[in-house]
């Protein structure tokens, strides 16, 4: 009974900022639409990728007791058929750890060290969760060693994506 009126709330909680939206284009359209776009691209993306979504999650939001991320007023869930659906698709567990923290925290060396401490399913349970091998580079890889370097050198190079730009 709880989750039916969780959803209950979360959805008079999104009739509200679509009430918003809709008070803010009586007065600028143009706004509203930009806004509604961001909400849309930057909700589609947090549900694409997980990392994204707990880095929103980390800088605006606290859980709730459902797991779903509260943002002021309005609630981010992922929806349960989704969620069913990635469950469904994910052959792999959940990684050890996030690469992207431990280059951040201890360098590259650390890295290949806690990379290499995994078996060969280990280092691709974390490239899958991470997302890293869009082009499906790693599917014939068996090596550790040839998994945990490519697995770094993904990492630092998408850790310093856009840094030109700071």
């Amino acid at each position: 009974m709880s989750a039916q009126i969780e959803q209950a709330r979360r959805r008079v909680q999104v009739s509200e900022a679509s009430a918003a939206l809709i008070k803010l284009d009586a007065i600028n359209s143009s706004a509203s639409v930009l806004l509604a776009k961001l909400v849309q691209v930057v909700a589609e993306e947090a549900a694409r990728t997980p990392r994204f979504a707990k880095a929103i999650a980390e800088v605006l939001g606290t859980p709730d007791a459902e797991g779903a991320q509260v943002f002021g007023p309005v609630v981010v869930a992922s929806s349960s058929r989704r969620r069913a659906a990635a469950a469904a698709k994910a052959k792999c567990e959940p990684g050890a750890f996030d690469p992207f923290d431990v280059y951040r925290e201890s360098g590259e060396g650390m890295l290949l060290e806690r990379l290499s401490a995994l078996d060969a399913e280990g280092i691709k349970d974390i490239i899958a969760e991470q997302e890293l091998d869009t082009h499906k580079e790693t599917g014939r890889k068996r090596k550790v060693e040839v998994l945990a370097d490519w697995t770094v050198e993904r990492v630092k190079t998408l850790s310093s994506k856009g840094s030109a730009f700071r």
